[in-house]
């Protein structure tokens, strides 16, 4: 793999503050055949992979979706991503992780995570985003006056313009007649997902969706089959389990991570799942 540009990785535990925007990775890669950049967690980030070339495949959160040159798709936190070029015609694109701390922005962002969870919905186009994340590598790469100023600038155009695109073509998540209950085990699902990292008690979901939480629980219940604890746990130990397989991480970070309330705790729930403790897995 030819890697260029590639911003010092250590911005992902320290990110860099641009404005209210906090910059975590920038970069651009000339993918050989059959490359694989494996699969990797986006904790607290957002990240967009901008196609300048060749063809292959984007995996969010295990479900594959095909690009092509001129194709920008978006990756949430939270999201397990992966990306594997095409043998005949490898894959070239330009990367961005960001956040931010703007309320208006950080509002935004969230609706369309909640609007588009699933993965083919996260592909779009948009020349202006290609154009400022071109320019922010070269900038990188620099040491022009105002480089800062700059910078900061571009990264809030490319939320502007980011917003703005999927305002502008939202996707429908669902086909068919999807019932109310049905929508609304959905959404909690999608938002349990998506904040498993931040999510500190399923409570919360009370607020978010303007329920009670016994009444979300049972529609969960009839609906699914399941509790909406059991999903829960299901989906943070399946999490805890891609972050050991990618290896970036200890044991204890992972289970303070996920908001377990002690190692033991984490290692108990873990073991319980899938018959061997956190640590003896990784």
């Amino acid at each position: 793999m030819d890697i260029r540009y590639h911003i010092d990785k250590n911005h992902i535990s320290h990110p860099l503050r641009f404005g209210s925007f906090f910059f975590f990775q920038i970069g651009r890669m000339h993918c050989a055949e059959e490359t694989v950049v494996p699969t990797h967690s986006h904790v607290n980030l957002f990240e967009l992979t901008v196609v300048t070339g060749g063809l292959g495949q984007i995996f969010t959160n295990g479900a594959p979706v095909p690009v092509k040159r001129g194709d920008i798709h978006l990756s949430f936190p939270g999201d397990f991503h992966a990306i594997v070029a095409d043998r005949n015609d490898p894959l070239k694109f330009d990367f961005y992780s960001f956040n931010t701390e703007d309320p208006a922005y950080a509002a935004e962002l969230e609706n369309i995570m909640q609007r588009c969870a699933k993965a083919e919905a996260r592909v779009f186009r948009d020349e202006n985003i290609r154009r400022l994340v071109e320019n922010a590598i070269a900038e990188f790469d620099g040491k022009g006056e105002y480089r800062e100023k700059l910078l900061a600038s571009s990264f809030e155009q490319i939320a502007i313009y980011l917003i703005r695109d999927f305002k502008q073509n939202s996707p429908a998540q669902r086909k068919g007649d999807a019932t109310r209950a049905e929508e609304l085990c959905y959404q909690m699902m999608n938002y349990i997902d998506t904040h498993i990292y931040s999510l500190a008690k399923l409570e919360e979901l009370a607020e978010i969706f303007g329920y009670t939480y016994s009444y979300l629980s049972e529609i969960f219940k009839k609906t699914t089959s399941s509790t909406l604890l059991e999903y829960y746990r299901s989906r943070r130990l399946e999490t805890a389990r891609l972050l050991l397989d990618e290896g970036c991480l200890s044991v204890t970070k992972i289970a303070e991570l996920l908001n377990y309330s002690s190692i033991y705790a984490f290692s108990k729930a873990f073991k319980e799942k899938y018959g061997v403790s956190p640590k003896r897995y990784q």
